[in-house]
C-alpha cells in the first residue's frame, strides 16, 4: 500500500469518526429532551416529545406556542402597571373615628371691605372723576382700598406703580369692626368672637379665619407678614402634626381644635349683623353680605373662586362630611412622578412650612405673576424686598392671571405640569351640604344680652356648620403590587397558560446540573442510558 493510500485512509477515518461524534451529541440531546419533556409537571411537552403521527405534533406545537405568547402577554402587562401604576386607592378596612380629625378652618369675609364712618370711598372716587381736588392722605387711602373693592374706572394718575407696607396699615384704619359683624359666636365651649375668630389677609381683602394654623405654622421665617394678621397664640406643633394627626395624651382642648362629634350642637355657629353702613355699591357691587370658605386649616384660604354666600335674614346649614387620605410609608420608594403625590417633606415650598397642593398652586402663581409685573399682589405670601403691585398696574395682573392660567392647560394637554403640585399624600378634605330658610326671629334677639339688635337698617342671619356623621371615611394609598403580590401573579400566569410552578424551576435546573453529572457517572454519558 502506497503512502497515499494511507494518508487517505486516515483522513477518511477521522472524517468518519467526527460525523459520529456529532451525530451523536444531537442524538443524546434529542434524547434527553425527549425525557425532560415525558417527565415535567409542565402541560403540552410530552404531546411533542412522545412518538405520534406528525399532525399532533404540529397541533400540540402551536397550542404551546400560543399558550407562551399569552403567558409572556399577560406578565408584560403585570410589569407594565406595577412600572407605572404601582399605586392603588381603595377604602380602609375601618372608618377614623371623627374626634381624629380637627375640624375645619371657616373663613368669612364681609363684601363691605371698610367701614363707611372711617373712610367713604364713593365721596373720593365722585371728586376725582369731576376733576375736584383730593388731599394726598385720601387720595392715599383710595388708592389702597381700590386693591379690593370691585373694578373701578379712576382716571387718576399716580405716582408709583408699587406700593408698600403702609397698604396693609390703611386696610387696618378703615376695617370694620368685628363686634359690629359678628353678634354671637361659640363652639363648645367658647363664645367670644374676638378670641374664635383670626384675621387674615387674602384675595378678597381682610376676612377672619375660625380655626386656622398661625403664621408661624404656615408660612416660612422670611415671609413678610403685618404684625396683625394670622395671629394664633397657640402653637400648631403642641398638638398635631400633618402625617400623623393628633398627638398622643394631648387632650380634648387642643389647636387646631378638634371636630369632637357630629350634629349642630356640636358644630360652630355664628350670628351675623347686616348694617347698610357696611355697604358701598360702588365697592362692593350690588351684592351684600359675606362669603364663607370651608377649608383645611393648613390651606390659605382663597374666596374669590370658591364660598358660599352667607345672605341677610336666612338662616344656613353647612352640614359637612369630611373624606381622609392616608399613605402607606411603604409608597416612598415608587417616588412622585409614579405615586401621583408628595409626602410631606418631599416637596419643599419657598413660601410655605408644609407642602399641600393648595398652597403649592398659590406660591406657582406669585412666582409667575413676579415674573410677568416684577411685584405681586397684595395678598401674595412674599418677602420684605418685594413690591406690591398697585392700581396702576391692574392690567398686568390681569393679563399675568390670564397667561397662567393658559400655561398651565397648555402644559397639562402636553402631559407635563408647570407648577409640579400634586397633591399631597396623606389630606384631608371636607365637602359640604347647604340649606337655608327665613329668618323672622329678630325680636327674639332683643331679650338676648349678648347685642344689641340695632337699628331698622340692621338685619340678623345665623350660620350653622356642623358634622352630618361621627365617622370619617377614609381611603388609603397602597402598592398594587407588593413582592408577594407580583410573584403570585407570575405564578398565577404561567400555571393558568402552562402549569409552571416553583418546582418547575427546580426540574429543569436538575436536568440542567445535577441529573447530568450523575447521568455521566453512573452510565458513563450525560445524557443517560
Amino acid at each position: 500500500m502506497t503512502v497515499y493510500e494511507i494518508n487517505q485512509r486516515e483522513t477518511k477515518e477521522i472524517a468518519t469518526s467526527c460525523t459520529k461524534s456529532e451525530e451523536g451529541f444531537w442524538h443524546n440531546l434529542r434524547k434527553y429532551l425527549r425525557e425532560y419533556a415525558e417527565v415535567t409537571g409542565i402541560h403540552g411537552f410530552r404531546y411533542v416529545a412522545e412518538k405520534r403521527s406528525t399532525t399532533e405534533k404540529i397541533i400540540w406545537s402551536l397550542l404551546l406556542m400560543f399558550s407562551l405568547c399569552g403567558c409572556i402577554y399577560m406578565i408584560a402587562e403585570i410589569v407594565y402597571k406595577y412600572e407605572n401604576s404601582p399605586v392603588v386607592v381603595s377604602f380602609a378596612t375601618e372608618d377614623t373615628p371623627l374626634y381624629q380629625i380637627p375640624f375645619p378652618a371657616v373663613t368669612i369675609c364681609p363684601e363691605g371691605k371698610y367701614s363707611k364712618e372711617v373712610f367713604n370711598f364713593s365721596d373720593v372716587y365722585y371728586r376725582l372723576n369731576s376733576g375736584k381736588s383730593v388731599d394726598k392722605t385720601n387720595l392715599t387711602m383710595f388708592h389702597h382700598l381700590s386693591l379690593v373693592c370691585e373694578d373701578t374706572d379712576v382716571y387718576v394718575t399716580y405716582e408709583n406703580g408699587t406700593l408698600d407696607n403702609q397698604l396693609f396699615k390703611t386696610i387696618s384704619e378703615t376695617k370694620i369692626d368685628p363686634t359690629d359683624m359678628f353678634a354671637i359666636c361659640y363652639y363648645n365651649d367658647e363664645s367670644e368672637c374676638e378670641k374664635l375668630f383670626t384675621p387674615v389677609i387674602i384675595d378678597e381683602g381682610l376676612c377672619y379665619s375660625f380655626n386656622i394654623f398661625g403664621r408661624d405654622d404656615i408660612f416660612n421665617d422670611h415671609v413678610y407678614n403685618y404684625e396683625q394678621y394670622y395671629h394664633v397664640p397657640r402653637k400648631v406643633a403642641d398638638y398635631f402634626d400633618m402625617e400623623t394627626g393628633y398627638k398622643e395624651n394631648v387632650g380634648v382642648v387642643t389647636y387646631p381644635r378638634r371636630a369632637l362629634m357630629s350634629g349642630v350642637d356640636n358644630g360652630f355657629t355664628v350670628f351675623f349683623n347686616f348694617d347698610e353702613k357696611f355697604d358701598d355699591p360702588l365697592c362692593t357691587g350690588p351684592l351684600h353680605g359675606f362669603r364663607v370658605l370651608i377649608h383645611s386649616p393648613w390651606d390659605v384660604p382663597l374666596l374669590r373662586k370658591h364660598y358660599f354666600r352667607m345672605p341677610s335674614n336666612k338662616v344656613v346649614a353647612a352640614a359637612m362630611e369630611a373624606e381622609l387620605v392616608q399613605t402607606s410609608e411603604d409608597l416612598r420608594k415608587f417616588g412622585p412622578r409614579k405615586r401621583k403625590c408628595y409626602m410631606h417633606d418631599e416637596r419643599p415650598l419657598k413660601y410655605f412650612k408644609m407642602y399641600t397642593q393648595s398652597n403649592c398652586l398659590l406660591e406657582c402663581r406669585t412666582n409667575h405673576t413676579l415674573t410677568k409685573c416684577g411685584c405681586v399682589e397684595y395678598f401674595m405670601p412674599r418677602n420684605k424686598t418685594t413690591a406690591i403691585c398697585g392700581y396702576p398696574l391692574l392690567d398686568c395682573l390681569e393679563k399675568a392671571e390670564d397667561n397662567f392660567i393658559k400655561t398651565q392647560m397648555e402644559y397639562n394637554i402636553n402631559g407635563s405640569s408647570y407648577c409640579d403640585c400634586q397633591p399631597a399624600c396623606s389630606n384631608l378634605k371636607f365637602s359640604i351640604e347647604t340649606s337655608q330658610d327665613n329668618y323672622y326671629e329678630k325680636e327674639f334677639l332683643k331679650s338676648l344680652k349678648y347685642a344689641d339688635t340695632g337699628n331698622n337698617s340692621t338685619a340678623w342671619s345665623l350660620l350653622h356648620i356642623y358634622f352630618k356623621e361621627e365617622q370619617v371615611t377614609t381611603m388609603e394609598r397602597n402598592e398594587l403590587y407588593g413582592i408577594s403580590d407580583l410573584i403570585s401573579s407570575f405564578g398565577g400566569v404561567l400555571g393558568l397558560f402552562t402549569g409552571f410552578s416553583l418546582l418547575s424551576t427546580f426540574e429543569i435546573l436538575y436536568f440542567c446540573s445535577l441529573s447530568i453529572f450523575c447521568n455521566k457517572k453512573i452510565y458513563g454519558r450525560w445524557s443517560g442510558p
